[in-house]
């Protein structure tokens, strides 16, 4: 038995990216009972209703999701249950205590679709249809729901013309997909097919063969593709999507070594086949940082020489300040990649390292095996991006204004961490800081950002429970949400609390309470308990409660809360205690704006 779960915990190492279908199907067989033996980040529930048979697929799934320390219980309903399950909502799937619903539906099933003679207008309305029986059905839940879109037709009754012309079953179906995609609600999470079989080129979503045996309309080579693209979004609905890309530079960045060609040397341009695959993965890697993903550089070289090549070599795509920290010196890669998740305040497990080299990408990940290393093949700089796109890393669903500021705000905290070194009086330099704090009810223009900070895995997080921006809106009057501001920029929303008021035991009790790590040491969780006093306070209310998990990560919490005069155990997770039992709170100097 030991030797089973041994197996398994093995199989949360391996990088199973580049895994083919034989290769998957023989992990699945290490899968038993002595799951729960290994360590998993979280524990899931997921129900599936498909008009397909998903039987080959929810092994393949559950694979890919121990790999990512994600335990799953996977429901599959019967065989086409999906066209019973969406038009009658009494259920079980819709009763059952599942965390994500799988819906996987098929073209064959569409409501409305187009006869050849059919007016655009018409086909359009009934695009528009079929769109509203989809709402009806997401109105019905507040759970994550993911939804492949309708697959390619079979065949083609318009031939070439069946994709672009009205009237044509794949026009119909693409227009279906759109309208879905421009209407899918923040729960919603929509995995398009066209684009999977596009990226995969041993994918075929039309497979009749093996729909007739078994109904299941694509080959077996899909399934990974699918799967993988499926765990990608359950890990990214999770909080458990990377934010930091720490990349090399020689052969990764550029095609050759900076310390020996010199910065006009180097290859990264639109003049050559290689230059312009080094130039387009530069852009590559930009357009990541616009989304929110955080750039740093690890690389053995001098810190001299790198602002030179970033300053003289105009045919860059990224510039030097793109980067929120630069590590470029020659000490082992893995100290440096610490110090950077130290500077940054970020758990190394939402880091990515990128390297051509397999021995530095071997050393980092046997002394950081909390990190996605990737290796990268310098003699193939083409397929950089297609490597690391078959991850599913990123996670880009509810961009937030804080997401597209996250560069920026992070090199802002350097500047404020520089200030504060210097500083002999922490006292005298927060109240010198001129920091304020908003605290207003969650509201529509705040929503996202709040269920995205409660899903998240932070180090300054009460417990896992998440609430989805539904449920939020449903329990506004007590949902926090904070946002923060000093001299040296404005952090946007850094925090929300969900709080209830306990009568019958007279005490404020916080459900759960999250804060961004960039705002630590702000004395802002101060100020917030300082405020719940004087609200319990004026209630008459003589306590204050709370959820809490200890975890690895929170250790900054634990300390808090310590402070506060908690005592705290792993066998604990409901915790009380007197106000006047409280010790008191650290002044903040921080200037409160209740908008509540």
């Amino acid at each position: 038995m030991k030797k089973r779960s041994s197996k398994l915990i093995e199989i949360q190492k391996l990088d199973l990216s580049e895994f083919d279908l034989p290769s998957l199907q023989n992990l699945t067989n290490e899968i038993n009972s002595n799951i729960k033996k290994c360590e998993f980040k979280k524990n899931i529930k997921i129900s599936i209703s498909s008009n397909y048979t998903t039987s080959f697929f929810v092994k393949i799934l559950k694979v890919l999701l121990i790999n990512k320390k994600i335990s799953s219980e996977i429901i599959e309903s019967e065989f086409d249950s999906l066209k019973f399950d969406t038009i009658d909502f009494s259920r079980k799937i819709w009763k059952s205590k599942s965390d994500f619903l799988f819906f996987m539906p098929s073209h064959l099933n569409l409501l409305f679709p187009p006869k050849l003679n059919d007016s655009k207008l018409n086909i359009i309305k009934n695009a528009k249809k079929e769109l509203n029986f989809w709402k009806k059905v997401w109105n019905q839940t507040d759970k994550t729901i993911i939804q492949t879109t309708f697959d390619p037709p079979f065949f083609s009754p318009l031939g070439l013309d069946d994709s672009i012309k009205y009237g044509g079953l794949h026009h119909y179906i693409r227009l279906v997909n759109s309208f879905l995609t421009d209407n899918a609600p923040s729960n919603v999470n929509l995995i398009d097919i066209e684009s999977l079989l596009i990226n995969n080129s041993e994918s075929n979503w039309k497979d009749s063969r093996m729909y007739y045996l078994t109904k299941q309309p694509f080959n077996m080579e899909t399934i990974p593709a699918l799967a993988k693209a499926i765990s990608g979004r359950i890990e990214g609905s999770l909080g458990l999507s990377k934010k930091v890309i720490v990349t090399d530079l020689d052969n990764t960045l550029w095609g050759g070594v900076l310390g020996d060609d010199g910065y006009n040397g180097i290859i990264c341009d639109n003049n050559t086949p290689e230059g312009e695959a080094f130039y387009n993965f530069q852009k590559y890697l930009k357009k990541l940082s616009s989304q929110g993903i955080v750039l740093t550089i690890c690389s053995k070289n001098d810190e001299k020489i790198v602002k030179e090549a970033f300053k003289k070599n105009k045919n860059f795509a990224l510039q030097y300040k793109d980067f929120s920290v630069v590590k470029a010196n020659y000490k082992d890669k893995a100290k440096n990649i610490n110090e950077i998740s130290k500077i940054l305040n970020l758990n190394i497990d939402s880091f990515v390292f990128i390297d051509d080299s397999k021995i530095e990408c071997e050393l980092v990940k046997k002394i950081i095996p909390n990190i996605q290393v990737i290796n990268l093949d310098s003699s193939e700089p083409s397929n950089y991006i297609n490597k690391i796109e078959t991850y599913n890393l990123f996670n880009f669903k509810n961009i937030t204004k804080e997401d597209l500021k996250r560069t920026e705000s992070y090199k802002k905290i350097r500047e404020y961490d520089e200030v504060k070194t210097k500083s002999s009086n922490i006292d005298f330099f927060l109240k010198d800081l001129s920091p304020k704090i908003y605290l207003k009810k969650v509201d529509k223009i705040s929503v996202t950002r709040s269920s995205q900070l409660l899903g998240k895995t932070n180090q300054f997080k009460f417990n896992n429970k998440i609430f989805s921006e539904k449920e939020l809106l449903k329990i506004k009057d007590r949902t926090i949400v904070l946002s923060f501001e000093d001299k040296f920029q404005n952090y946007g929303i850094i925090g929300v609390l969900v709080y209830e008021l306990d009568k019958k035991n007279k005490s404020l009790f916080i459900n759960n309470w999250v804060m961004s790590c960039r705002v630590f040491s702000r004395r802002i969780e101060d100020l917030i308990i300082e405020f719940f006093i004087k609200k319990a306070n004026n209630l008459n209310y003589d306590s204050i409660g709370f959820d809490f998990n200890i975890s690895e990560k929170n250790i900054y919490l634990q300390n808090f809360l310590k402070q506060l005069n908690f005592k705290l155990s792993k066998q604990k997770t409901k915790y009380s205690l007197k106000i006047t039992e409280l010790k008191k709170p650290k002044k903040s100097y921080i200037k409160l704006n209740n908008k509540l």
